[in-house]
């Protein structure tokens, strides 16, 4: 009898939890909250963007956000090339994701617009620009080269963008194993290396796990589950930066990213030159861009560092040796800002910090104003 109705109780503490979460469930449906899991694991290059997902990102910046089932971000590009249409697929990291405003705002579609609207562009040779964006949030230069070989490659484009983030893109090429990705090692014969133990981490291996398939499944489905996850990377993402916050970022300039290691300007040059040589094996061609990180556009000229291109520099030397166009958005962009001292910030969001973090629609805005006569010399 009492084994009973300690069974009755379980049954019933679990039924109620079970109605509590519908109820939940139900409400956030309702509401439309929902905040989807934008990333999944890839066996290639670590992870990569989630085919199909859509939702609200709101984390910085607030945009509708919608991958199409290739796992990039924009409509699916037709699969049979068109002499009418010239493509270019651009490769980077968040900057060029842009999962901070909407889709229309990114730099890449307002430089096809801009490309479109231009009476004269030699590089189109009256063709219509298709620009494609292969940006994945944290991605280096060696997951931008695996991207081009598993994934950007396929659509067969005329033209390939590396875009390269100064903030961290150069340090980020160190030649240490990682737990999240692939990276690379230059051997003792001077050959590229990848390192591929990432798929060893205890983390890798639970997410390709059958349990850790099943509850990805989980959290990409329901509502509830996606709020817990949000709140977890959120705060995570407070604890790695407590001291960001509106007041401090409109009074002190941002500090300039470290310097790269020797080892990591190796390894950067090394892979730049293999994504240069797969890029033109597959008759197309490899143009560099970089973008610019908020001390360097900061809009209180005073505060800034004395010196905030000089990696940007020594990039460009290595460019030009390999005979690779390149243009460093920076100095170009920190011109704009200095037209109108004080008053444009190209990084940040009012909602989080204003002038840090990722370009907001004026800074996307102004690359693509930059890079569109630019690219139309090429």
């Amino acid at each position: 009898m009492r084994s009973s109705r300690v069974f009755f109780n379980i049954c019933l503490f679990i039924g109620a939890v079970l109605a509590s979460f519908a109820l939940v469930e139900v409400g956030l449906r309702i509401l439309g909250i929902h905040y989807p899991a934008f990333y999944i694991v890839d066996s290639k290059r670590g992870y990569g963007l989630r085919p199909n997902a859509r939702g609200l990102y709101s984390r910085e910046g607030q945009a509708l956000v919608e991958i199409n089932e290739a796992g990039f971000r924009g409509s699916l590009p037709s699969s049979e090339l068109s002499d009418s249409v010239y493509r270019i697929a651009v490769l980077g990291d968040s900057f060029t994701e842009g999962l901070q405003v909407d889709e229309d705002e990114t730099w890449i579609k307002v430089l096809e617009k801009q490309l479109n609207m231009f009476s004269s562009c030699s590089i189109l040779n009256y063709r219509n620009a298709e620009v494609l964006n292969f940006g994945v949030g944290g991605y280096g230069t060696g997951q931008s080269l695996l991207t081009w070989r598993y994934q950007a490659s396929k659509f067969r484009p005329d033209l390939v963008i590396l875009a390269v983030y100064p903030g961290n893109d150069f340090s980020d090429n160190e030649p240490n194993s990682r737990d999240d990705r692939p990276t690379f090692r230059i051997s003792s014969q001077g050959l590229l290396e990848q390192d591929d133990s990432f798929k060893l981490s205890k983390g890798y291996l639970f997410r390709t796990s059958i349990v850790g398939r099943v509850l990805d499944q989980f959290v990409n489905h329901s509502r509830f589950l996606q709020l817990l996850n949000e709140s977890k990377n959120r705060v995570a993402a407070f604890r790695r930066s407590p001291n960001s916050s509106q007041s401090d970022s409109l009074s002190v300039a941002p500090s300039p990213p470290p310097n790269a290691s020797p080892n990591a300007w190796i390894l950067t040059e090394a892979l730049i030159m293999q994504l240069n040589r797969d890029v033109q094996a597959s008759g197309a061609r490899l143009l560099v861009v970089s973008t610019s990180s908020p001390d360097q556009v900061w809009p209180i000229a005073s505060q800034r560092s004395s010196d905030p291109f000089l990696q940007e520099r020594r990039l460009a030397d290595f460019l030009a040796s390999e005979n690779i166009p390149y243009l460093s958005l920076g100095p170009l962009l920190q011109h704009e800002v200095d037209q109108a001292p004080g008053r444009l910030f190209l990084h940040g969001f009012h909602e989080t910090s204003l002038g840090l973090g990722h370009w907001n629609s004026s800074g996307h805005n102004a690359a693509a104003r930059i890079i569109s006569p630019w690219l139309c010399q090429q």
